[in-house]
């Protein structure tokens, strides 16, 4: 299998910075509508107060045909950048780009960054850094990629959730960096804007403490399955984040090792823009709701959406910039990072879920030839889950190939042979 097999089959949970084309787009299942005129385009979000209409008016600006999926560089990555901009002044942050503005000019495009200021004078000097990329594919082979959940998710949910924080800042401040130029061709390269910034931060880089990192908010792995919100990363943290969340049945939140997602054969690698923040070995949590069949398609459109998912995932990613911005000590990188037993256990939920157990509704992809397989690695991830303990390397490593299996089975591609995965 060569390497662009590996990660692009390696992504179930992550924003994978592959570029795939309209013509590999899998067939999904459209439930019939009647013809409506489509509704006019939102200009500005900013007046509106009702903040599950804000996540949705975010999103459909964004990935409305006018900003033509906002690629870096292009007329509309400059319009999605001049409308969170203004979005961040209404809400009340300070800038915090480059010569007094809220930009860092990039080679293509620019990084969006604001500051809330912390309330603690002795830990305001200490910024938490809330990240989301606004760029997206722009047109490839003629077609118009609008990049709703990839990734106007993730800024619609961390613009509610600045503009929760500036209406009561915590003790440490906040960045806000809506990066730019995460998609191909700049994904993993030093024009990538999160690598760019870390090269030349707006702050001193030592005041960066943490970062949390949203990347496809609000869709589902596959077709009538609730996906979870998975918060990935806690591990990475001397002291793990772990705010009180209220159950909320309109999204189930998991933690995750980032190891399950991010190991791959070929070593490890981080697929969105935590990866230059966990490489500098500042604390990184990655949240998502994992790639749906309509990433990187022309389909990853605003209707596609759970917005429910949206407005439940404000307050879980507001819980977790809290608890790090309030620490009474700054938050500190753990060079330990052992899988535990609760990972066996999210990902033998993972893997029942996809199997249909208890009636719920499957993948298709965990049918016929891989179904035996899946079976298998359910069977030993709830084995290993029952022991209560953490696992051995050899255990976690075997863990590691049972989540590179049900990745490779999921991922939204299907040039990938099934029997190509069953052998990983």
């Amino acid at each position: 299998m060569s390497p662009r097999r590996l990660l692009l089959a390696a992504c179930l949970v992550s924003a994978c910075g592959e570029r795939v084309g309209p013509a590999q787009a899998p067939p999904v299942a459209e439930t019939p509508r009647a013809a409506t005129p489509p509704a006019p385009a939102p200009t500005s979000c900013v007046g509106e107060t009702d903040e599950p209409a804000a996540l949705r008016c975010w999103v459909e600006l964004l990935a409305g045909p006018a900003l033509a999926g906002r690629d870096n560089g292009s007329p509309g990555g400059q319009a999605a950048r001049a409308a969170i901009i203004a979005g961040l002044q209404a809400y009340g942050l300070d800038p915090a780009g480059e010569t007094g503005t809220f930009e860092q000019p990039l080679p293509r495009g620019a990084n969006v960054l604001a500051r809330i200021p912390g309330r603690d004078p002795a830990r305001a000097g200490e910024h938490v850094v809330l990240a989301a990329h606004y760029d997206h594919l722009g047109e490839l082979d003629g077609v118009v990629h609008l990049g709703a959940d990839d990734n106007a998710s993730g800024v619609a949910v961390a613009l509610a959730v600045a503009r929760r924080l500036a209406a009561d800042p915590p003790a440490r401040s906040v960045l806000f960096a809506g990066f730019d130029a995460e998609e191909p061709p700049d994904y993993l390269t030093p024009t990538m804007g999160s690598n760019h910034f870390l090269a030349g931060p707006t702050l001193p880089r030592e005041q960066l403490v943490a970062v949390v990192c949203l990347d496809l908010m609000g869709g589902d792995l596959w077709p009538g399955h609730r996906t979870p919100l998975y918060v990935m990363g806690r591990e990475t943290f001397a002291v793990r984040p772990e705010p009180a969340l209220a159950d909320d049945p309109r999204l189930p939140v998991r933690a995750m090792h980032l190891r399950l997602v991010e190991d791959l054969p070929h070593g490890r690698q981080a697929f969105s823009d935590h990866a230059g923040f966990f490489a500098r070995e500042i604390p990184s949590l990655f949240v998502s709701t994992g790639r749906s069949p309509h990433y990187h398609q022309p389909t990853d459109t605003p209707d596609t959406l759970q917005y429910d998912k949206l407005h439940a995932a404000v307050a879980v990613v507001e819980a977790h910039v809290r608890v790090l911005a309030d620490m009474p000590d700054r938050p500190a990188w753990s060079s330990s990072q052992p899988l535990a037993a609760a990972d066996a256990a999210v990902l033998a939920e993972l893997l029942a879920a996809a199997l249909g157990e208890d009636g719920v509704r499957g993948s298709a992809e965990f049918g016929g030839l891989a179904r035996g397989r899946a079976e298998a690695d359910l069977a030993r991830a709830r084995a290993l889950a029952a022991t209560n303990r953490p696992p051995t390397a050899d255990e976690a490593r075997e863990l590691v190939r049972i989540s590179l299996r049900a990745q490779c089975l999921l991922a939204p591609d299907h040039e990938m042979p099934t029997a190509a995965c069953l052998l990983l």
